[in-house]
């Protein structure tokens, strides 16, 4: 038995009489896999959402209730630990200090106005201290949280943990290390190590200077902003998002996408040793001076 043209044999009925063909009633359907990012990335936005409504209200929200103090940070490099189940982090490194400050400005929903600030009164700030380590913890619970704001001596490091709300460390010459599960995150004048994994959220490294050193980035869904690194190796990979690179770069690496583009305004010697490469997008390299190159779904 033949067909003639590459006619496809099996072929149904619509409610209406006609026939098609199981390719055309298959075509324009999305991937199933996009239906499921998108509802996770909407499920992510709300729980940020809900921590940025209380941050935007500030002192007129009835369950506040705001913690400050400074722990001497034994040298002018401690090593910094802050796990935070809800709220935005903010770390700043200080030259010539030689203490940790901070400052928690913690949140919590009730029934009404008192037991709101009662519960955010109860909002935990474990911190502790051996030798040059310290330690700060909140786990705030259901409805409940803590934006924090970091002070630390600039020779040091930090490693964030946290659960929903943006982080942002600034400033340090020793490593930074963050976990964001739900939040953009930012990392600028580092002169250490960099590492970040973030599932859900947008991801910004900007004046990195460590020669030798390293940046490894794991995102999820979100957009990657990679500017003006001068490193030893770059390894960045992306599930789905845009990465876009600019300002200059030094170092070698690997930049993979499995869903999104990537757009290099790099100087030409820049990407020398750098593999630029997308499993389902495009690579587009626009020189500062003008031109570009486009590759489509590969490096």
């Amino acid at each position: 038995m033949s067909f003639r043209g590459g006619e496809d044999p099996r072929r149904d009925e619509t409610p209406s009489g006609q026939t098609a063909s199981r390719a055309e009633r298959g075509r324009g359907r999305p991937p199933r896999i996009l239906p499921l990012l998108l509802l996770l990335a909407v499920l992510a936005l709300v729980a940020v959402a809900a921590v940025f409504l209380w941050r935007s209200l500030g002192e007129s929200v009835p369950g506040m209730s705001v913690a400050k103090d400074s722990i001497d940070s034994a040298g002018p490099r401690p090593r910094v630990l802050l796990t935070n189940a809800a709220g935005q982090v903010r770390v700043e490194g200080v030259e010539d200090s030689r203490s940790v400050e901070y400052e928690a400005t913690r949140y919590a929903m009730a029934a009404d106005p008192a037991a709101a600030k009662q519960r955010a009164s109860e909002v935990p700030v474990d911190i502790s201290r051996e030798g040059s380590e310290i330690v700060i913890e909140t786990d705030g619970g259901d409805d409940a949280g803590a934006d924090y704001a970091l002070l630390i001596p600039a020779g040091g490091s930090v490693e964030v943990e946290s659960g929903a709300g943006d982080v942002e460390v600034s400033g340090l010459s020793g490593n930074v290390t963050v976990g964001a599960e739900a939040g953009d995150v930012t990392v600028r004048d580092v002169a250490g190590n960099v590492r970040v994994e973030a599932p859900q959220g947008d991801v910004t490294v900007a004046n990195i200077n460590t020669d030798t050193g390293v940046a490894e980035l794991e995102v999820g869904s979100g957009d990657v902003f990679l500017e003006n690194l001068i490193l030893g190796t770059l390894e960045a990979g992306v599930e789905v998002g845009t990465v876009t690179l600019s300002g200059r770069f030094s170092g070698g690496g690997r930049v993979s996408v499995e869903t999104g583009d990537i757009v290099a305004t790099l100087p030409a010697e820049d990407t020398r040793d750098l593999t630029l490469q997308t499993r389902v997008g495009s690579v587009l390299r626009e020189l500062p001076n003008g031109g570009s190159d486009k590759q489509d779904q590969g490096s």
